[in-house]
């Protein structure tokens, strides 16, 4: 067989599978979503069936009948049957076989199957159940339109290949003459040159095989040489890839790792832990570029260690710039992933190095989780906010991140927190507060105020900090329960502490459950709560500023009943929520906190030292002490104590 006719032969083929197939989907398709029709339809129409007969007024038998016999009469359903509890049938209605008639023949039906779907309602009269109610919708009408969809597909593919095999045909008659002459060009040039044409005629197809495999040979070698050169560019990529002082992988290679997971598919999920040294320019100053490089290589060296010791969970390891650090987690992050997560973050705040006058250096981390819908972009934006939260904030926690997710979306390992977080709530003992003293400084004195934050005991014996599991239960719903948990430890604690003051942080997911307040005047009117007497004075609410700006009522409502148990009210991150200023002068506060970063900021930017210098005099009016959350520069800590505002205490860790 020639080379033009196997050519034409394997081209009919192809274009014969590409039209054949393309039918078959095509009809697939139809009758596909023709499926999901029928199966939608019955549905609703048993679902708006089933209600109107659920009403008050349409409970008398001759009323519900009418509504089933109007519903039939439309033609579209092939059954409606009404059934009471004790299976007696109080209404059906069938089509028969031969009302059924449709146009498409019997062997389509046979060879391409439509359902009948049949949905199911329960009817009741308020609440008491009347029946059962069950449709079933007729598939007649979809038959014929799958049938005249085919029909119109086939004469269409019909068409279309007839057209496609006259191109082609055309195509290849052109492209054989074309041929023709080109080679009978080359054999007349040959043959000026004393060369054999009969040869050369008789061996054409050979000679083009010959060409090919030259071609081919080509091929390889080129093939061979791009891979050596390939390795060779990736041997490069990875030096190049490398931060040169910690050894790990810069920002180009964990973008581009990320953008890899990203796009693995839409059912990709993992967790970014960002890790930002707030001093690393401080630290330039006081030791030599050298020993700084030595300390974070060491310190890194330590984190990579600890990420192998936990090899069950995935992590890869980067440096985005000088001061900021990665930890991608591809995957689910449950539990023992938030296990690793603190043991981290322990690791680096003990490898501090002092900065003189009291000061150590401090560690910024942000958590934040992505799945295949986000970008890069998302991603770090979202590690940016938390950074600048965590670094508002002074506390040294992990600042969760969290992204706007579609409803009814689970992150990754969310089934492994609702089991955890559940037994926790129903175990003795397993939740705990731990209560770090907070001693802070002004003009006017010192005072020391405890702040209690939760600790959740796994029956293994391992700690997890509330900043690794509170995430958890916002998504799940639970804040609310933990929070006055957490309110209910510190009763206990009180008691056993008399004339201590106690910080409890209520969350705004918490805020915004209509059980919360409630539930906080219950527990303020409980014995334990009531045996304290004046020591409940001792005790003290600390809320968001952003609540304020998303439900001031139900804040302002909180305040009155902390109010009336004579229980004081803090506000945290006012910073972060200038608009929450507004509301400051109406609710009875006993404090409110401003980050450094912000404070440190008023030095330099006019605009931010105006709006300090309001928040904390619009405290003050108010009796409201202000109390800043990290170090600050001296220069800034000097004119902050002559405004009024309270220092913490600085120490390591």
């Amino acid at each position: 067989m020639s080379l033009l006719k196997q050519l034409l032969l394997s081209v009919s083929i192809a274009i014969a599978g590409i039209l054949l197939g393309t039918l078959a989907f095509s009809i697939e398709a139809a009758r596909s979503y023709l499926t999901e029709q029928l199966q939608s339809q019955s549905e609703n129409a048993a679902s708006s069936l089933a209600l109107s007969l659920s009403q008050p007024g349409n409970q008398d038998p001759v009323t519900q009948e009418l509504l089933m016999a109007a519903l039939f009469d439309t033609g579209q359903f092939a059954g409606i049957r009404l059934v009471a509890p004790d299976e007696q049938v109080l209404f059906e209605r069938e089509r028969k076989p031969l009302e059924m008639q449709a146009r498409a023949p019997e062997w389509f039906r046979h060879m391409l199957p439509l359902p009948q779907p049949q949905a199911e309602r329960a009817i009741s009269d308020g609440w008491r159940q009347v029946g059962n109610l069950s449709v079933m919708v007729d598939n007649r009408f979809a038959m014929d339109a799958l049938w005249s969809s085919s029909i119109r597909m086939t004469g269409l593919i019909l068409v279309a290949g007839g057209a496609w095999a006259l191109f082609v045909g055309l195509l290849l008659r052109w492209f054989r003459r074309v041929l023709h002459e080109e080679i009978e060009a080359q054999v007349l040039r040959i043959g000026t040159s004393q060369s054999d044409v009969a040869d050369v005629g008789e061996s054409r197809v050979a000679e083009l095989t010959s060409v090919s495999h030259a071609i081919q040979h080509t091929h390889v070698r080129v093939q061979q040489a791009a891979q050596a050169q390939t390795q060779r560019i990736e041997h490069l990529e990875l030096e190049t890839n490398s931060d040169p002082v910690t050894q790990l992988p810069n920002r180009k290679y964990f973008v581009n790792e990320l953008q890899k997971l990203l796009l693995s598919g839409p059912q990709a999920q993992g967790h970014v832990l960002m890790v930002r040294q707030r001093d690393l320019q401080t630290m330039n100053t006081s030791y030599s570029r050298h020993e700084v490089d030595e300390w974070l290589k060491s310190v890194w060296q330590q984190v990579q260690q600890l990420l192998a010791d936990n090899a069950q969970v995935q992590a890869q390891l980067a440096r985005l710039n000088g001061s900021d650090f990665v930890v991608l987690l591809p995957g689910g992050l449950g539990p023992e992933g938030m296990h690793m997560v603190q043991q981290l973050r322990k690791l680096l705040q003990s490898q501090n190095l002092a900065l003189g006058a009291g000061q150590w250096t401090r560690w910024a981390f942000a958590l934040t989780a992505f799945i295949g819908t986000d970008t890069v972009g998302d991603v770090l934006s979202r590690l940016d906010r938390g950074l600048m939260q965590a670094e508002s904030a002074g506390h040294g926690d992990v600042e969760y991140a969290e992204a706007t997710r579609q409803p009814g979306h689970m992150v990754a390992g969310e089934r492994n927190w609702q089991q955890l977080l559940s037994m926790a709530l129903q175990t003795p003992q397993a939740l705990q507060i731990a209560v770090q003293p907070q001693t802070s400084t002004s003009l006017v004195g010192t005072d020391v105020r405890h702040e209690a934050s939760l600790e959740l005991h796994e029956p293994d014996g391992r700690v997890l900090g509330g900043a690794f599991f509170l995430p958890a239960a916002v998504r799940l719903g639970m804040s609310a329960d933990y929070d006055l948990q957490a309110l209910s430890l510190g009763l206990q604690w009180l008691g056993q502490h008399p004339g201590e003051t106690l910080v409890v942080r209520v969350s705004v997911p918490s805020l915004e459950q209509d059980d919360l307040v409630p539930q906080v005047r219950k527990l303020l009117q409980s014995p334990p709560a009531q045996a304290l007497g004046a020591g409940l004075e001792q005790l003290v609410l600390e809320l968001d500023a952003h609540a304020l700006e998303v439900n001031p009522a139900r804040v302002a409502e909180l305040c009155d009943e902390t109010a009336l148990a004579h229980v004081g009210v803090g506000l945290r991150r006012l910073d972060q929520s200038p608009k929450a200023l507004w509301h400051l002068p109406s609710l009875p506060l006993r404090y409110v906190k401003l980050g450094g970063y912000f404070a440190e900021q008023s030095l330099s930017n006019p605009g931010v030292r105006h709006l300090l210098e309001a928040m904390i005099s619009t405290a003050q009016d108010q009796g409201v002490r202000v109390y800043i959350t990290d170090a600050v520069a001296p220069e800034a800590a000097a004119w902050l104590r002559i405004k009024g505002a309270s220092l913490p205490v600085q120490s390591q860790g």
